[in-house]
């Protein structure tokens, strides 16, 4: 009997001890199932870090964007600033061309048509050289006060012609002035972004048309001497 009881208490520890080995081992099992798990999420975070990162990111490539934008609309601005000065300069020098190869075909005309001609451009170009003076002040640009060496040239060359020769000479310049004249402040009125220049070439273009029409109407009767 003793012999019998003693197997059994043998064999109830063994069991006892497969138990706790079995609880050991399936603990350890879930110790690792959690670090997998943490290992795991984790992970996810950082992945979710980085979408985040990555959706943020296209905001500072929009600011980038904004900031290129803004550089590219400042330099637009300065090259059309650039712009209309150089037509204020150019203007200036046809204004004060026309007044003073003007006040020569007056004083040297012997057609009445070359000497009206004269006297109406005088006229005009001291009005628009005002009007351009005036406007070129509110937008910060200097205009020439003295003649540029063009201006000189031709009064020079008109100078030294006398009677029909300078009629004519007068007529064939003037039509070549204001063609130019013309295209330049068509190109200007299509171009520029500046409202005030706009409105100021809109309203010369067709004085600038009047003088070429009496300009082409010298230059004919010119030609039937």
């Amino acid at each position: 009997m003793k012999k019998n009881t003693s197997i059994k208490n043998g064999i109830l520890a063994l069991s006892i001890a497969i138990t706790i080995i079995t609880g050991v081992l399936s603990c350890a099992d879930g110790t690792n199932a959690n670090k997998t798990t943490l290992k795991e999420s984790d992970s996810s975070d950082r992945k979710d870090n980085t979408i985040g990162n990555t959706v943020t990111n296209p905001r500072g490539q929009d600011k980038m964007m904004s900031d290129s934008t803004n550089t590219n609309n400042t330099a637009n601005n300065n090259n059309n600033a650039e712009t209309d000065a150089t037509f204020f300069m150019k203007a200036a020098e046809i204004n004060m061309e026309e007044i003073k190869l003007g006040k020569l075909a007056q004083q040297k005309g012997t057609m009445s048509h070359v000497k009206a001609l004269g006297k109406m451009l005088v006229t005009d170009h001291t009005q628009a050289m005002a009007g351009l003076n005036t406007l070129a002040k509110t937008k910060m640009i200097n205009l020439p006060t003295t003649e540029g060496q063009k201006i000189m040239d031709a009064y020079k060359m008109l100078s030294e012609k006398k009677g029909k020769d300078f009629d004519k000479a007068y007529s064939d310049m003037m039509v070549n002035g204001h063609k130019e004249a013309i295209a330049l402040f068509e190109k200007t009125n299509s171009d520029t972004k500046d409202a005030d220049v706009k409105k100021m070439t809109a309203t010369m273009i067709p004085k600038l048309k009047t003088h070429l029409e009496q300009a082409e109407i010298c230059q004919k009767e010119c030609e039937k001497m």
